[in-house]
């Protein structure tokens, strides 16, 4: 095993294992970046790149054991390393972010907040307050039906909604003035106050500084959210009109799969014209 940490007390810092409640929950995103903040207060204190990997605290945690312990894995499994090293340097330097838990709160450079929780063992980001939920079930011993179907009674996790994010506009909100082409703009099918962003990397690190990165700018997110909610009020529209008085329950004998091609084509060309209109010919 390393021994990082004696090695940082003897250049002058505290050493890491007296920064650490090991009795402690280290899934939560506040204790699991405050491990790599203990083991990289020579970097901090320098500004320079943080690389050291914490001795053993990581088998505390829900990550892969494959990236337990430093001496134990291979390249591949040493990249991603890195990769978590660069996030918890970024979120550590980061005025944007704070974190309360397992959630991670991003405040927008427009003055949105966004926030979504860390689940290490989904290796995703879920709706905040999932976690804290899963976590208290877990305490007292009790599984929602959902859990239980999904794991067949001797998973690890709950119904956590993965790749959901929160933010702070609300229900029905406008797109943001900032937001070029249709800033100021209505939204129609925004009931929820979260939405599902996916990742873009396989790399979970990397996806995560790509989404903290999209929650600052947030732009992105605007234009991404007012289009689907342009695509589902063309579906809308199309089952009122064939629809008015109810779908019913053999709907899928209404239409064959050819059928249902050409009406989500059909879908898809009119959010795209409307899409066009509302961005001045410009998407």
């Amino acid at each position: 095993m390393n021994h990082h940490g004696d090695w940082i007390a003897e250049q002058g810092h505290t050493h890491p294992e007296k920064l650490i409640d090991h009795n402690g929950d280290l899934d939560t995103a506040e204790a699991f970046f405050g491990m790599f903040s203990a083991y990289n207060q020579h970097h901090i204190k320098a500004g320079t790149s943080w690389d050291t990997w914490p001795d053993w605290e990581v088998c505390l945690t829900s990550l892969d054991s494959e990236l337990h312990f430093l001496e134990e894995t291979n390249d591949e499994e040493k990249t991603e390393m890195k990769h978590w090293l660069a996030l918890s340097q970024f979120i550590h330097n980061s005025p944007h972010v704070r974190m309360d838990g397992y959630t991670i709160e991003v405040e927008g450079n427009h003055g949105t907040t966004f926030s979504f929780d860390l689940s290490l063992d989904l290796r995703c980001w879920t709706a905040p307050g999932d976690m804290a939920t899963h976590a208290a079930m877990l305490k007292a011993g009790t599984r929602p039906t959902s859990w239980m179907r999904r794991n067949g009674g001797n998973g690890t996790m709950v119904y956590a909604s993965k790749f959901t994010i929160g933010h702070s506009l609300g229900s029905w909100w406008y797109v943001p003035d900032h937001v070029p082409y249709i800033g100021g703009r209505a939204t129609d099918h925004t009931a929820d106050e979260t939405f599902c962003m996916e990742p873009n990397h396989a790399s979970l690190p990397l996806a995560m500084t790509a989404l903290v990165h999209a929650c600052i700018d947030d732009t992105a997110i605007w234009l991404m959210l007012a289009k689907k909610d342009i695509h589902d009020q063309v579906r809308r529209e199309w089952w009122e009109a064939n629809w008015s008085t109810g779908v019913p329950e053999d709907i899928d004998c209404q239409y064959s799969k050819a059928d249902w091609v050409e009406i989500r084509a059909a879908w898809k060309k009119e959010a795209e014209n409307r899409i066009n209109q509302a961005w001045g010919g410009e998407k």
